[in-house]
């Protein structure tokens, strides 16, 4: 219809309404482009909503995890340390306990932790970090990728050269079945199957040079680990509390 009277216009000569019909058309184009751009928006935010939600579900489950981990790396860290100070410092040499032996012995296994969070991994390998509106949201979770790609890098640098003691020093530490087996193997691997014990026999005899200088080792390698683990877990931490801020801006523009 408007293109008729265009054209029409045109014929005429009527250059007034050749305009308005020409203005007509173009602010029709304008608003559709608006309304199209209008409904991108609120999808994009949907988007963003659900995926932020996702999110903190993720890093909660991560931040949990690795908690956990690391509790477990700083008691073992400590008994490593108990055995380090019987040596260079002014400890006693005592017996240690058998779950105390067992975690010294297993000092080598420099392990990566429990902290892959998939919602991260999807922002920047599918895009999704183009949906988040927020500037402290995106660098907290390019702190967290970082801080996860040097934790990495750290742990294989550090596996390199830390020798199992046992298989180095058997002399000095061994190791033995710890389950008993009775009668029935079936109620063995029922509860969780082989285990093992070690046995600390360096500490009833006097160490080699070698031996102590890998406790020595082995002992700042725990260190660093646990002090690299527990600063990932605070780049979480600071992610979830930038996420509790994101949660609750959105919940209160969704109210108005």
């Amino acid at each position: 219809m408007i293109l008729r009277r265009l054209s029409e216009s045109l014929r005429r000569q009527d250059w007034i309404t050749v305009l308005i019909e020409i203005g007509i058309v173009v602010i029709g184009l304008l608003i559709g482009l608006q309304i199209n751009n209008w409904n991108e928006a609120r999808a994009d935010r949907a988007k963003e909503a659900a995926f932020l939600e996702r999110l903190a579900v993720d890093v909660d489950r991560a931040r949990g995890q690795l908690a956990g981990f690391v509790e477990a790396r700083e008691d073992r860290l400590r008994t490593i340390a108990r055995v380090e100070n019987m040596y260079f410092g002014d400890g006693d040499i005592e017996p240690l306990g058998e779950w105390a032996c067992r975690q010294f012995a297993t000092m080598h296994l420099i392990t990566h932790p429990p902290v892959a969070v998939p919602s991260i991994t999807e922002a920047f390998a599918g895009g999704r970090i183009d949906l988040l509106t927020e500037a402290d949201l995106i660098q907290a979770l390019i702190v967290v990728e970082q801080s996860e790609d040097r934790l990495r890098d750290v742990i294989d640098s550090m596996r390199v050269d830390l020798p199992m003691l046992s298989q180095k020093y058997p002399e000095a530490i061994s190791w033995r079945r710890a389950t008993d087996f009775g009668e029935n193997l079936d109620e063995v691997f029922a509860s969780g199957g082989y285990q093992m014990a070690a046995d600390c026999l360096f500490l009833k005899t006097t160490p080699e040079q070698a031996f102590l200088s890998d406790v020595v080792n082995g002992y700042q390698k725990n260190q660093w680990y646990v002090n690299f683990l527990k600063r990932h877990l605070e780049q979480l931490d600071e992610l979830a509390a930038v996420l509790d801020g994101e949660t609750v801006s959105n919940s209160h523009e969704g109210g108005k």
